[in-house]
């Protein structure tokens, strides 16, 4: 996705829409990678990822290659998997949020794994606060991981270390990256959200 703005899909029934949780917000994933609804930094603040009413602001993960999806939650969680069957194979997107959530800060957390075959997947982070309003702002990226700032919103990015800004249609910075995966590879997307300055980065797995 480097060099172009992600694609949002177009919104689906909700019944196809998964929804991620830990306790002080939700997210909802769709069907085609995006995390299409989010408030933060609770359930009724206002959303910084709002594609599924039309608005700025997702965060899509996809293959390139043309696929049929599908996907389950892992037993008595909330972690939600999603499979993509493509032309080229088998690929599967881990998905959660961190648990317990913590008032002031949220981490979303993304486990790509190439199932079967070698596959080309598209990443894009265009994260607006204010449902829309607030564009990214002081992008910087340190040692593989980006940080910036959207409204009162902070975030760091890591797990993609080759992703680079670009312009979105209406002026505004976005960060993507395309995403080589080979079979039985697995890759790890961190996005971290904070009201306030945050300490160490959580270590994936045990999150």
């Amino acid at each position: 996705m480097t060099g172009r703005e992600p694609d949002i899909p177009e919104p689906h029934v909700l019944r196809e829409y998964a929804l991620l949780a830990d306790g002080e917000r939700g997210v909802l994933v769709g069907p085609r990678g995006e995390l299409a609804w989010m408030c933060f930094p609770h359930w009724h603040s206002e959303a910084v990822l709002s594609s599924l009413l039309g608005g700025a602001g997702v965060y899509a993960l996809r293959p390139r290659s043309r696929f049929v999806w599908g996907g389950t939650y892992e037993e008595g969680s909330l972690i939600w998997r999603s499979r993509w069957v493509t032309e080229r194979g088998i690929v599967e997107c881990r998905e959660a949020l961190a648990f317990p959530g913590e008032p002031k800060r949220a981490t979303l957390l993304r486990r790509v794994v190439g199932v079967k075959g070698d596959h080309r997947l598209d990443v894009g982070l265009d994260l607006r606060a204010g449902f829309g309003a607030h564009a990214l702002e002081d992008l910087a990226r340190e040692g593989g991981r980006w940080r910036a700032r959207t409204g009162e919103v902070y975030l760091r990015w890591s797990g993609v270390p080759g992703a680079e800004p670009a312009e979105a249609g209406d002026g505004a910075t976005l960060l993507g990256e395309v995403l080589d995966l080979a079979e039985g590879e697995t890759t790890e997307l961190v996005l971290e959200l904070a009201l306030e300055p945050w300490a160490a980065t959580p270590r994936p797995m045990r999150a």
